[in-house]
């Protein structure tokens, strides 16, 4: 980073360092202000050339969900929000399991309502931090995604806990798919924690809580492996920590990443 930034800068890195350790938050936009101080340009102008470099490299990212055999996304990819197929799916769970019989006399009605069939339509999300989706959005691990969650409500969350396997899935994104708003705001980021680094020289490193919004399918060759969390805080449920009663499936039972 101190590298890319060498030629934006009016005064060396070792004025920041020279500053003394604050008392800032990681992600507290004080940060940028410090940054100002060295740069030869206004720091949202140096934001948006960062963020236009970035899309030329790729970053970790991470999609939580629920599924019987992690292997269907190394086939298909991850597959934008369809409400279409979601609904086949609500149909054939209300068939299947008798504790949600009460919900079958009126699917029709919940499907009729559009603010619920087509939520997230036709998005995928990802995470650049996994953690974040164990510890604070575990709804996506335990219950599947939201969509399921706003047609059944808190009834159903027992029944959607008894499919599938909470899984984690790992993919190298090419920033070219962000969009530059995002890319714009991870170079915010990312300059916030380089000043932070060079002032006070921290031995942690933050979670990270930045989401993209893609308007396209993953591509399968994205992907580069998965894993299931053995434990998942539900934040629906008083943060209750609820383990999971065998962290595998098909996919990893192969020997596949």
């Amino acid at each position: 980073m101190s590298r890319w930034l060498r030629p934006y800068l009016c005064q060396g890195v070792r004025t920041l360092e020279r500053t003394g350790e604050q008392d800032i938050c990681h992600d507290d936009h004080t940060w940028l202000k410090i940054v100002q101080t060295v740069l030869r340009m206004p720091c949202e102008a140096l934001t948006e050339i960062l963020g236009e470099a970035l899309s030329s490299a790729s970053i970790r990212a991470f999609h939580g969900c629920r599924v019987g055999d992690a292997g269907v996304y190394f086939r298909e990819g991850i597959l934008r929000n369809d409400p279409a197929v979601l609904a086949a799916r609500l149909r054939m769970l209300l068939d299947e399991e008798e504790s949600l019989a009460y919900h079958r006399s009126k699917v029709e009605e919940l499907l009729a309502d559009q603010e619920l069939f087509e939520r997230d339509k036709g998005r995928v999300y990802l995470t650049a931090d996994d953690k974040g989706l164990v510890e604070s959005a575990g709804h996506y691990l335990l219950y599947g995604g939201e969509w399921f969650m706003c047609m059944l409500g808190f009834p159903g969350h027992e029944a959607l806990r008894k499919r599938g396997v909470p899984t984690m899935l790992q993919l190298d994104l090419p920033l070219s798919a962000a969009t530059t708003h995002e890319r714009t705001q991870l170079a915010k980021v990312l300059l916030q924690e380089w000043a932070r680094i060079k002032v006070n020289r921290p031995d942690w490193v933050p979670d990270l809580d930045f989401t993209f919004t893609l308007h396209q399918d993953v591509p399968a060759e994205w992907l580069i492996g998965h894993y299931h969390p053995t434990e998942i805080a539900d934040v629906h449920h008083q943060y209750v920590k609820r383990r999971t009663p065998d962290p595998s499936c098909p996919h990893c039972q192969e020997g596949n990443p």
